[in-house]
């Protein structure tokens, strides 16, 4: 059955707030994690233009930001997720600009393979990223028929290093607890993401090196990709 985001909470509700430093000097400050609302799609949009396309691994691999069929699809993808209504964003308080994003799904027994897409690139993540769940099979070892799953965690260059990356990954937990979700689990390509996700408590459960997937046959080929290894990593909510 596909999952539908109960009304209450209404949007927009903050999931969790924490301290960092700010992105021009080691003052801290507050920033405080979200529901994306409706008027700032086409801003998250361009968020993640600016800083997911040429720096996750994939994309980057798959130049998908020159690649006008990949964009357009990309596009799509996005407002996709924007209408689930679970992609939540950073803000800094006092300020209206967007510090991060992660495109947060509830995922049953579908794959993103269910995507009419045409671009072949990124048919060809997604088939990577689905080898990965076929491999691991979480609905079995957790008992779970849904989990909250994310298509992307995105921070905007000006503010990286500073942790902002756990502390989102952190608010899944409020969130699942609110909507009675016991498991999020994702595929995390980048090292950075990865140790973000063991920082905030994820444990792998499935890795892959980008070697081994380039033996799998040539769609399963990233050569030069900046990753060592992709990672299936979950965290149990109590």
């Amino acid at each position: 059955m596909v999952w539908t985001r109960p009304e209450k909470p209404a949007i927009p509700n903050v999931w969790y707030t924490f301290q960092a430093k700010d992105a021009d000097s080691d003052h801290l400050v507050t920033y405080r994690v979200e529901d994306l609302t409706e008027d700032r799609h086409e801003d998250m949009i361009q968020h993640y233009l600016d800083n997911f396309l040429d720096d996750e691994p994939f994309c980057q691999n798959k130049q998908i930001s020159k690649d006008e069929l990949a964009l357009k699809e990309m596009r799509s993808f996005y407002q996709w997720c924007f209408n689930e209504r679970m992609t939540i964003v950073c803000y800094k308080n006092g300020s209206d600009e967007i510090i991060g994003g992660n495109l947060l799904h509830v995922k049953g027994y579908e794959k993103l393979a269910d995507f009419d897409l045409k671009s072949e690139s990124i048919r060809d993540i997604i088939l990577a990223n689905d080898y990965m769940t076929d491999q691991f099979k979480i609905h079995e070892h957790y008992g779970v028929d849904q989990y909250l799953t994310a298509y992307g965690l995105a921070i905007n260059r000006c503010y990286r290093g500073r942790g902002i990356a756990t502390e989102m990954l952190k608010a899944r937990v409020p969130m699942c607890r609110t909507f009675g979700i016991k498991l999020t689990a994702t595929n995390f390509t980048a090292l950075g993401s990865q140790l973000a996700a063991a920082k905030a408590g994820f444990e792998t459960n499935f890795e892959m090196s980008f070697e081994d997937f380039a033996k799998l046959g040539p769609r399963y080929s990233f050569p030069g990709i900046q990753s060592k290894s992709l990672k299936l990593m979950s965290l149990r909510i109590e």
